[in-house]
């Protein structure tokens, strides 16, 4: 069973540095975003926009590059 809280795919944490420790070492891909009352690490599949408080302040890939994989898959939007 993953960590990740599969109802929003997001884990809150207290600091930048807890999220990216954990990411890291669950070998997670995705987001880490400040928010007003601390910080939210987010998978890949975040939607942009849907936490409205949230600025992006990382992106974490992990050895599977599952972040870059996303990436790939998103429509290039043009003019």
């Amino acid at each position: 069973m993953s960590d990740w809280n599969y109802t929003k795919c997001a884990k809150p944490f207290a600091s930048e540095e807890q999220a990216r420790e954990y990411m890291e070492s669950k070998d997670f891909a995705g987001y880490i975003l400040q928010r007003e009352a601390g910080f939210t690490a987010v998978c890949p599949t975040y939607p942009e926009g849907y936490y409205p408080d949230a600025t992006k302040v990382a992106e974490i890939d992990n050895s599977k590059a599952e972040l870059l994989a996303y990436r790939r898959q998103l429509p290039v939007s043009c003019c």
